[in-house]
């Protein structure tokens, strides 16, 4: 197996250094000028990373929303991962998950009565659609932007997961990063997500000390735990047993976490339906789902696949279905709210 995993490597090294080089290349000309990177008028805050997901950036952006929505007329930009459509989608009444994807959706369902939900590709498109159409608008907190070099947020948040930090981690196909390392100089702070509940001082210094080699000096590291909540049935009015025996379906980035949590809270899972992430559920596979159990199996999934399941469950089979929605607990809440708090305090009194 070794032999094979090192023949393998081999093969997919031209690969891997040409990939980097295209990084590297396209890097050096924003860097230099030569490709341009523009700067909203508008106060902007990204939360992105340099994997291919699994980091938390959904409750992060909620986190954001939550500490500034009060304060500032605020619009979420994403470019809506999986959705059918195309261009600018404002969220409204008619939203669903194949409209403007999932972890939108789910921004529209918490937030819907106090900010702007939208969708583009193009992310300065985007933001320049969002000041023509909502002139009241005061911040736009993007979604995923951080390797998209031809907008220049103002904050900009590099989430990276404690259990595969960016800098223990390598270019695809060797690993799971998807910009290089050194673009972490982008980055106005750190947040190491998915933190164990203990996490001692000596090994929080260590991870700054590995940060900082591929940050800006001064750039603070905050630390991040996963808040589970409790599990709530689709039908509301259907409470969860925990006595009963349960399957878990998902379609994220690292499904393993979540049936950790799951099994660690004494729950009995039957069996596991993996599916890739932002994956767009068929009838037949959700008929799948529930034909290959007993029919008193209860399904426990994420609230980012709920938006996607619900509006394609029958009365009878909702009572089925529960999720756990999640949050974030910023460790030294005070420090990164009042840095937060400092940046976009920052932006006006320069405009």
């Amino acid at each position: 197996m070794k032999v094979i995993l090192l023949l393998l490597k081999i093969l997919l090294f031209p690969l891997y250094g040409l990939y980097y080089t295209v990084i590297f290349v396209r890097n050096w000309l924003f860097d230099a000028g030569i490709l341009k990177s523009v700067p909203p008028k508008v106060l902007t805050i990204n939360v992105g990373n340099l994997s291919l997901g699994g980091t938390g950036k959904t409750p992060h952006v909620e986190y954001l929303v939550r500490l500034l929505s009060d304060k500032y007329k605020v619009s979420t930009l994403s470019r809506g991962y999986g959705r059918k459509t195309k261009g600018f989608v404002l969220a409204d009444e008619r939203a669903t998950a194949e409209r403007i994807g999932d972890e939108p959706m789910q921004y529209y369902l918490k937030f819907k009565d106090k900010i702007n939900v939208v969708v583009c590709e193009s992310r300065v498109k985007g933001v320049e659609e969002i000041e023509q159409k909502f002139g009241d608008n005061q911040l736009i907190i993007l979604d995923d932007a951080f390797q998209h070099r031809n907008i220049a947020p103002y904050v900009n948040l590099l989430l990276s997961d404690y259990n595969k930090p960016f800098y223990k981690d390598a270019l695809v196909p060797f690993g799971r990063l998807r910009d290089i390392r050194r673009s972490a100089r982008r980055a106005d702070a750190i947040i190491i997500t998915k933190c164990p509940s203990q996490l001692t001082e000596e090994e929080k210094e260590k991870i700054r000390t590995e940060t900082s080699i591929y940050t800006k000096a001064g750039v603070p590291v905050f630390f991040s735990k996963i808040r589970y909540q409790n599990i709530i049935g689709y039908a509301e009015t259907v409470t969860f047993d925990e006595n009963n025996s349960i399957g878990v379906l998902t379609a994220i980035a690292k499904p393993e976490v979540f049936v950790q949590f799951l099994s660690e809270s004494s729950l009995v899972i039957e069996k596991n339906f993996d599916f890739p992430d932002h994956h767009a559920f068929t009838r037949k596979e959700i008929d799948k789902v529930l034909g290959a159990n007993r029919k008193d199996l209860q399904i426990i999934t994420t609230e980012k696949d709920m938006v996607k399941l619900k509006p394609q469950l029958s009365e009878a089979e909702l009572k089925r279905f529960f999720y756990v929605p999640i949050e974030i607990e910023v460790e030294n809440k005070t420090a990164f709210d009042s840095f937060i708090y400092a940046k976009t305090a920052s932006f006006y009194n320069k405009h």
